[in-house]
């Protein structure tokens, strides 16, 4: 971002040079024309700048994905010349700059929320669910809450705040499951059949699953109704 940003300062010291080569009411009204885009062009820049900075705290988390972070030169390319060409930038030059640095924060936002929904998805499949009945009462009461948390998180819009949340309460849970011994063979298949959405019948779920349930007290969890007819 300091490039564009070098770009923008030389932009503000057209003012001073609007005063210069324009005396009187003209060069004050050339003045507040190039102050008044020069402001709207630095915020634009200030928002684009912390995009970027979501994007790359995201990015550096492990196993996510890549986001383009490119465009901007080109898209500052002409206003740049204007600058350095010692002249003031008419207002078509402002708003094609506007319009590059507003099209390259839209995609970046847009490609962070798409990076986080398939980076969170990926953190919370990779959890060993299945463990949190092996571990102490105590503990499955953490553990559910920070499950639950995570969940509500990944549904958030992407920030640095969200994202250091998320990566924190995975890693406390990841490493709260760890300590608990494996979970007894056929469980994690069973418990991601009753979480897959589709409404089971009771004869779907046979005596052994049922007493399985009960064994690592599952089965509190659990609710039955009867199907109206």
């Amino acid at each position: 971002m300091s490039a564009p940003l070098s770009v923008l300062q030389k932009a503000e010291r057209l003012q001073a040079e609007a005063r210069r080569l324009n005396e009187g009411e003209k060069g004050e009204e050339e003045a507040r024309r190039i102050s008044e885009r020069i402001s709207v062009l630095h915020n634009q820049l200030m928002s684009l700048q912390r995009r970027q900075r979501i994007a790359r705290s995201l990015m550096a988390q492990p196993a996510a994905g890549d986001i383009d972070l490119s465009g901007l030169d080109t898209g500052l390319a002409a206003f740049t010349r204007h600058c350095e060409g010692g002249g003031l930038p008419p207002n078509l030059a402002f708003t094609r700059a506007s319009t590059a640095v507003q099209k390259v924060a839209d995609r970046i936002a847009q490609d962070s929320q798409e990076a986080w929904r398939q980076w969170t998805q990926a953190q919370l499949a990779a959890l060993q669910m299945a463990r949190q009945a092996m571990l102490s009462l105590q503990d499955q009461a953490r553990a559910k809450a920070l499950h639950q948390d995570l969940i509500k998180t990944a549904r958030a819009d992407v920030d640095a705040t969200v994202i250091t949340l998320f990566a924190n309460a995975h890693a406390e849970l990841a490493e709260l499951l760890e300590t608990a011994p494996p979970p007894p063979e056929g469980l994690q298949t069973l418990l991601d059949r009753l979480a897959s959405g589709t409404a089971l019948l009771l004869s779907d779920i046979t005596d052994e699953e049922i007493a399985l349930l009960r064994r690592v007290d599952l089965d509190a969890d659990l609710e039955v109704r009867r199907r109206r007819t």
